[in-house]
C-alpha cells in the first residue's frame, strides 16, 4: 500500500490502514505468523521534508523463546518518522549521524510505503524474547521434546563431566 506524497501541499494526508505483513519481511526465526498491522495517522510537508505520526497497532503470533510454540502477541504504540528526499542527504562518507538523525528515514520516489512502514514499526516494537507463558519449561536439550506437552521426556540424565570425579568418590564409598 503506497501513499502519493508529491501532491501534498499544507493540509496533512491522513490515513488508516490495516495490513497483513508477512513473516519472511519481519524475522522468520521469531514470528510465526503473519502479523496484523493497523496504521493511523497523518503525513505532513514541513518545507522538504515529510513528517508522518500516528499510531501502530500489531497482533499476531511469535515463538516462544523457550518452546518455539507460537505466542500470541500484541502491541500498540505511538510513533514519529521524518522522511527525506535522496537528494538531501549527505555525500560524505565520513558524516557522523546527529542524535536527530536516528529518526530519519529516505524516501524512493514521491510515494511513501505503509507496508514498509509498518514492518519497521513492529519490527522495533517486537521484544528480544518471547516466552509463551511464564512456566514455560521449554525443550529438552538432548532429545527435543517439549517439556510443557510431554513432562519427562525419558532420556538419562546427563552427569557434568566436572562432577565424574565427585560420583566415583561417592561409589567407592559405598562399597566399603
Amino acid at each position: 500500500m503506497k501513499i502519493d506524497i508529491s501532491k501534498l501541499e499544507d493540509d496533512p494526508l491522513r490515513f488508516d490502514k490495516e495490513l497483513l505483513v508477512d513473516a519472511e519481511r519481519l524475522d522468520p526465526e521469531q514470528v510465526a505468523g503473519p502479523i496484523t498491522v493497523r496504521l493511523e495517522g497523518e503525513v505532513r510537508r514541513l518545507g522538504g521534508v515529510f513528517l508522518v505520526s500516528g499510531r501502530c497497532s500489531a497482533e499476531g503470533s511469535l515463538s516462544c523463546s523457550r518452546c518455539l510454540e507460537p505466542a500470541p502477541w500484541s502491541v500498540g504504540e505511538d510513533f514519529s518518522v521524518e522522511y527525506r528526499m535522496p537528494a538531501s542527504a549527505p555525500l560524505d562518507a565520513e558524516a557522523g549521524l546527529e542524535e536527530g538523525d536516528l529518526d530519519v528515514a529516505f524516501l524512493r520516489g514521491e510515494e511513501l510505503d505503509l507496508t514498509e512502514l509498518a514492518a519497521e514499526q513492529v519490527l522495533l516494537a517486537m521484544p528480544m524474547r518471547i516466552v509463551c507463558q511464564s512456566s514455560c519449561a521449554g525443550l529438552c536439550p538432548r532429545c527435543g521434546a517439549n517439556l510443557n506437552n510431554d513432562g519427562e521426556c525419558g532420556c538419562e540424565p546427563e552427569i557434568d563431566p566436572r562432577w565424574e570425579a565427585l560420583a566415583d568418590l561417592a561409589d567407592g564409598t559405598r562399597e566399603s
